[in-house]
């Protein structure tokens, strides 16, 4: 492994302590002092110990996330180096961003750079021995773009071998002894609720309350459940594997369908096994290899975006069935488009809805692009919103360790046109899967406007109903809107556009994954109402952008108001926020456009006036009438 040999050329054995993640254990580190961060940490000096130098080296990001859960037990060190063997392309550099507080300020050197082509390296110095850990979360948080870094209330606790991959990328977790307590923090226990990963015979609980036990990777595995026995572990409460919360969640802020790849340039791929493990293999090449664990990576991931989809065939001879679970449960957060013939009887974790999607597609279904991505969306929300870090610690949760609330959403929905009110109040009525209130601005309509009055009669969520003057321009009316909104979240819905009802609660899953402050999608569908056509636009979604329609802005209220809101214009409101957004150091993130359709009329009717003539340009499809997504579930009406 000539990543590690380089990384370890010229630095001094004494007084170096090397933590891996994501790696067998590697030959390369055999002369050093070595913690395998997935394996048995009992070797790692004490917090408050002290050595020279502290190097973590990881697999690929999503590891170095998972690491960081661990981050409060390094030592203390002068050096620490986080160095990350391959990252996806479209990363960007791991620029830490150092807190003020007077943790950070003993740092005197801090570099950033490529050890190897795909690689990343954060070295950095300080004056006095300061705690590794931070470091390694400040890494971690570069890579996921300085979003707040923390995973929703219940605060774990995590012991024994691999508990790491139960909470990815929180260094709030609280690492605990294998018998308890649970350590204590500021005066009060470290974490609410405890998971242990254990062997068979787990070790008696000398903490409070009841820990919740997971088995080992090595105790599912087929060699072990094939010995004298093994049929037991399945049927115990420990090798349960009947329902998704049995199984370690996907990391979905590194795994997720961010880069998927819309028109794919290879065929159809299959898990195949190589040396014992699940390997991805198309057109007689081998694209990843898995981990021993099933743990899927963002650099696995990258690596098969271009395969029109992955047959899976559970009867290969993979390492074992948790492994085989946590591999598809990835894949499919990943929006990776999996079809299958059967699920077998002992794959209960992968929840009734998952287990439906991977044999309602074939290979003729995937062949259509649209229909490739209708079947990548469908396997991915359902994937995300049940085996996500979130989802995983809500199932897990017990009444003494209450789970976060659910964020709340304002929609922001200014109209001038009285007779598009009720089919705006029919837009938001089929929203499912999340609560919001709406804040309507009737811009120059009078609320008892007999149109108003019966499009609103019928409409049972919170509503929030106010006449706007017509003197007033469109920006401002939106700023009046939101002081009457309530949201941590702020949704800017357009009256005449429609949208699928899933819209709502995709964009906030979209933000979820992504981190960034603003999130929408893009008119990819488009009917052009004058002339009776629909046309399928070519855009790249799941992705960091700069430009969203303004019919589907999902804004942070932080966000918001730091920017200053809309700006009091008449016409491009839109542009404008997106832009003053950028300029402060926020991110936008285009998610999938199939749940929303742009209704585009006379272009002196819009705000945004672009001429019909662009949305007939870079097309992949047209057609007659009006014919939305499937994912819409609207009629199609032909022309």
């Amino acid at each position: 492994m000539s990543f590690l040999t380089d990384l370890l050329g010229g630095r001094d054995a004494r007084g170096l302590l090397v933590c891996c993640a994501g790696f067998d254990t590697p030959e390369e580190v055999a002369p050093y002092r070595m913690t395998d961060l997935d394996g048995d940490l009992g070797g790692l000096p004490g917090a408050q110990e002290s050595v020279t130098e502290v190097l973590v080296v990881a697999r690929t990001p999503t590891d170095v996330r998972r690491a960081a859960a661990l981050q409060s037990l390094l030592p203390l060190a002068s050096r620490v180096t986080v160095a990350v063997e391959e990252t996806p392309y479209w990363y960007t550099a791991p620029v830490i961003s150092p807190t003020p507080a007077h943790r950070w300020r003993s740092l005197t050197e801090l570099r950033v750079h490529r050890p190897a082509k795909a690689a990343w390296a954060v070295e950095a110095r300080f004056s006095k021995p300061t705690p590794a850990g931070r470091t390694l979360a400040a890494t971690a948080r570069a890579f996921g773009g300085h979003a707040l870094d923390a995973v929703a209330a219940p605060v774990a606790g995590l012991a024994g071998p691999g508990a790491a991959h139960w909470r990815p990328g929180d260094p709030n977790a609280a690492p605990t002894p294998m018998t308890g307590p649970v350590p204590e923090r500021f005066g009060a226990p470290g974490a609410d609720l405890v998971l242990r990963v254990t062997g068979e015979e787990p070790p008696p609980w000398e903490g409070a309350g009841t820990p919740v036990d997971r088995p080992a990777a090595e105790l599912m595995s087929w060699e072990r459940l094939g010995r004298p026995g093994g049929a037991g572990i399945l049927r115990s409460g420990l090798g349960d594997l009947s329902e998704p919360r049995t199984i370690p969640p996907v990391d979905d802020r590194s795994v997720n369908p961010m880069g998927f790849v819309t028109v794919p340039s290879l065929g159809m791929a299959d898990l195949s096994v190589e040396s014992g493990r699940w390997a991805i293999t198309c057109e007689g090449r081998t694209l990843t290899v898995l981990g021993a664990s099933g743990c899927v990576t963002d650099v696995d991931v990258t690596r098969i975006r271009q395969v029109r989809g992955v047959r899976v065939d559970w009867r290969r001879g993979h390492s074992g069935p948790l492994a085989a679970l946590r591999v598809v449960t990835g894949l499919a957060a990943a929006g990776v488009p999996l079809v299958c013939e059967a699920v077998p009887s002992w794959a209960g974790a992968l929840g009734p809805g998952l287990a439906e999607l991977l044999t309602a597609a074939d290979e003729t279904t995937l062949a259509d692009d649209l229909t490739r991505e209708e079947h990548s969306v469908r396997l991915r929300r359902q994937a995300l919103r049940v085996h996500g870090v979130r989802a995983r610690w809500e199932q897990l949760g017990v009444p003494v360790a209450p789970v976060a609330p659910a964020p709340s959403v304002s929609v922001l929905l200014a109209t001038r046109r009285p007779e598009m009110v009720r089919f705006a109040v029919e837009q938001l009525s089929r929203q499912r899967g999340v609560e919001f209130e709406v804040v309507l601005a009737l811009h120059g309509i009078p609320s008892g406007h007999p149109d108003v009055a019966e499009a609103l009669a019928s409409y049972d969520r919170p509503l929030t109903v106010f006449e706007a003057d017509r003197a007033s321009v469109f920006g401002a009316v939106l700023n009046e809107a939101a002081s009457r909104a309530s949201g941590a979240f702020l949704l800017k819905m357009d009256d005449d556009d429609w949208y699928g009802p899933d819209f709502v609660s995709d964009l906030l899953l979209a933000h979820s994954y992504s981190g960034a402050q603003v999130v929408g999608m893009v008119p990819e569908f488009v009917y052009l109402a004058s002339i009776g056509v629909t046309v399928h636009r070519e855009q790249i979604t799941e992705q960091i952008t700069n430009f969203i329609a303004g019919g589907t802005i999902l804004a942070e209220r932080s966000a918001f108001h730091a920017v200053g809101g809309f700006r009091p214009l008449p016409g491009t409101i839109d542009a404008q926020f997106q832009h003053a957004v950028q300029a402060a150091g926020g991110q936008i993130y285009r998610t999938q456009g199939l749940g929303y359709v742009l209704r585009r009329g006379n272009a002196a009717g819009h705000t945004w006036r672009e001429p019909i003539g662009t949305f007939l340009r870079r097309n992949k499809r047209q057609w007659r009438g009006f014919r939305p997504s499937a994912l819409m579930e609207l009629p199609v009406e032909a022309g």
